[in-house]
């Protein structure tokens, strides 16, 4: 309501229908683990422990915003929680965290990293390239797809040859665990297994999660 009455600046990307997959993820997440969003990142902000003020005041551009109000909706920055940033670019946390992965695995500390994206990011350079990596080196991370159905505005059906896009991690040879993501607690023990398995050492996870984006791309698209 306040950016269709023209209050806050840049463009805003809402996850309503998704939520029950950001508060099941980060809720089996220990304090210390990290992620990295995309621009669809306001769930996975505040399920990580961001304060819903300093959300809303980055969305005003407002100095007492998580990232100084310089970053807007689709720059939601707190290292203070855990979270290394949401991406405008498609797939800009897939290196991020899987360099997380091997800086935690380098210090032996017992933490995981974990990139969000949709189904339009798994077509992307980075996805097949941190993917590669991630199974290779067995870093402890945890890729979560939030399988909506659309790439911005393109449906699944135009974009990808494949349904089943866990056949795209095990390509790689990575576990993959299928996740409905209506059910929060289903998420939240999928998580929670995924996370022992990745830092127990036995390597990355990749998380299909099942959900529904119940608005346009962005607010005010038709």
């Amino acid at each position: 309501e306040r950016f269709r009455a023209g209050e806050l600046p840049g463009f805003v990307h809402v996850c309503i229908g998704q939520e029950a997959v950001a508060s099941g993820v980060c809720a089996a997440l220990e304090p210390d683990d990290v992620i990295a969003s995309t621009h669809r990142a306001h769930g996975h902000t505040i399920a990580k422990g961001t304060h819903v003020n300093r959300v809303m005041a980055e969305l005003y551009g407002k100095k007492e915003g998580c990232s100084g109000g310089y970053g807007g909706s689709m720059h939601l920055y707190d290292l203070e929680h855990g979270n290394l940033g949401a991406n405008a670019v498609v797939g800009g946390g897939f290196p991020a965290i899987t360099g997380a992965a091997l800086a935690f695995q380098f210090r032996r500390q017992p933490r995981a990293g974990v990139a969000f994206f949709g189904d339009g990011a798994t077509n992307t350079g980075t996805f097949h390239e941190s993917l590669h990596l991630a199974v290779l080196w067995k870093v402890p991370a945890l890729f979560v797809l939030e399988m909506n159905g659309w790439a911005e505005s393109t449906p699944v059906s135009q974009h990808s040859p494949i349904e089943d896009f866990s056949q795209r991690a095990v390509a790689f040879g990575m576990h993959s665990i299928d996740v409905d993501g209506q059910d929060v607690e289903e998420v939240y023990a999928a998580t929670r297994e995924a996370r022992e398995y990745a830092v127990s050492g036995r390597g990355p996870v990749f998380l299909n999660v099942r959900t529904y984006r119940l608005v346009g791309h962005y607010i005010g698209d038709p």
